[in-house]
């Protein structure tokens, strides 16, 4: 009777071991059309870019169309060097340990366990003694295992994914920081233009007063407009000198303010292939890892339904064992030898299974809106940006336009002002005029290029 049960045991083991690999397969987590219909609830994704212009596929390597190879030397500096990367880095390689772990889960496990113990004296130490090599797996019948490995693997492709989105904003970062800096570099340079331009008046001023046709009053509105353009410059240098360091710490350097940027402006004017907004899905980054956190949150509700059921694990050793006690067991042999199973069934849990199915299915729910989040946002990324950069672009021939008028303004009124026939007071604000359009004209060329990135970035173009 007693080897009758052991082998009616031994017959399920089997059967269980068998059938792993034919029933029990772990499913695979919704996508497509119908993922994408469940995630976005209340909004259809459009067939083209509400602003776009040219809807050709989005270009690999967008910094090349800058052909600055100081700019490309720096953006290879910061991803190797940016603290937030490394950061990022060394999490790749976290995720990559939870994976091996979950993947050991799956393998067999082996161990040795030996034992000597040496006598004090007397019959003291007289215990067990010898080798044992022991191995047991845990046989994966319901999946738990595989849920759990899977899991791990779409957390780690989350975790590339948002690497890959880490290193195209720090790209993007140099790239900004680096033509504000040359931005600064330039309204620095109008300061001192407009520093002299002033100081020529200031002489102009007492010239006139020297010859009986000024008074002194224009001399002293032209000193403090030249005082008041020094401090312009002034704050102009430290702006600057911040922004350099604010590029350094990008690139991981000691904020010296040292770095050295290019003294000019690229001039764009060609339209930026956009692609479709289906497209985005597959290409942008943050997009992707969201796809995979909600892959490993669908996997992780499979684990936990399959602890709810029962576990079965297969155990085995071989082994020399040596005591004063074995040798008055006659039928004791060595060396010994043992194969068993053990077929655990949670019975009474005070509920704490049910609830972890509970609070997965609830975590899974919230990567699916925290995809949909994601995909609206980097849609609206894409749509703000394209307005943007075409109302920068309208406005860019504006300013240009007020800017050339108010330099033959100002020709004008000066020419005015030395032959007496216009006071200090007019001439200095058509300066101011003219000072006001130069640096808006400045400052929305710089918009114009970093309205650029923030599209190749919303894109989630290459670099």
């Amino acid at each position: 009777m007693k080897d009758y049960f052991r082998n009616i045991f031994w017959l399920i083991i089997l059967s269980l071991s068998l059938g792993v690999t034919q029933s029990c397969a772990v499913k695979a987590p919704t996508s497509g059309e119908k993922f994408q219909e469940e995630a976005f609830a209340n909004f259809i994704l459009p067939s083209t870019w509400q602003n776009s212009i040219d809807t050709t596929a989005v270009k690999d390597n967008w910094l090349s169309t800058f052909n600055d190879p100081i700019l490309d030397t720096l953006v290879k500096e910061a991803l190797v060097f940016n603290p937030d990367l490394r950061i990022s880095s060394a999490r790749i390689e976290e995720a990559h340990g939870y994976v091996n772990v979950a993947q050991a889960a799956l393998r067999p496990a082996l161990s040795i366990l030996g034992r000597e113990t040496t006598k004090l004296g007397g019959n003291l130490g007289g215990g067990l003694n010898g080798a044992v090599f022991s191995a047991s797996w845990e046989i994966d019948i319901w999946g738990k295992l595989r849920n759990a490995r899977n899991a791990a693997e779409a957390n780690l492709a989350a975790t590339q994914s948002e690497y890959s989105f880490a290193q195209l904003s720090i790209a993007a970062n140099v790239t900004r920081s680096y033509f504000l800096a040359s931005e600064n570099y330039l309204q620095l340079q109008l300061a001192e233009q407009m520093i002299t331009s002033s100081e020529n008046l200031k002489t102009i001023s007492q010239q006139r007063v020297d010859i009986g046709i000024g008074t002194e009053i224009d001399v002293v509105m032209s000193n403090a407009n030249l005082n008041t353009l020094k401090d312009a410059h002034k704050k102009l240098e430290l702006s600057y000198n911040n922004q350099l360091r604010a590029l350094e710490l990008l690139l991981g350097r000691y904020p010296h303010a040292e770095i050295a940027v290019k003294n000019q402006l690229i001039d764009i004017n060609s339209q930026t292939p956009t692609g479709i907004p289906l497209q985005l899905l597959e290409r942008r980054p943050d997009v992707l890892a969201a796809q995979q956190q909600f892959n490993a949150a669908f996997y992780r509700v499979g684990e936990a339904n399959a602890a709810k059921l029962p576990s079965l694990s297969l155990t085995a050793g071989f082994g020399v064992l040596d005591s004063p006690l074995i040798q008055l067991t006659d039928d004791f042999s060595n060396p010994i030898r043992s194969i068993g199973g053990e077929l655990i069934a949670p019975v009474y849990m005070g509920g704490q299974l049910n609830a972890n199915v509970y609070i997965r299915t609830a975590q899974q729910k919230q990567a699916v809106e925290n995809y949909a989040k994601t995909v609206l946002y980097a849609m609206n990324d894409v749509e703000s940006t394209l307005d943007a950069v075409k109302i920068i672009d309208e406005r860019e021939h504006f300013i240009l336009e007020a800017t050339n008028s108010n330099q033959r303004a100002f020709e004008l009124e000066e020419i005015r002002f030395k032959v007496g026939k216009s006071d200090m007071r007019d001439l200095l604000d058509q300066q101011m005029d003219l000072y006001q359009t130069q640096t808006d004209l400045l400052h929305i060329q710089t918009q114009k290029i970093i309205q650029r990135i923030n599209l190749f970035v919303a894109l989630g173009g290459s670099f």
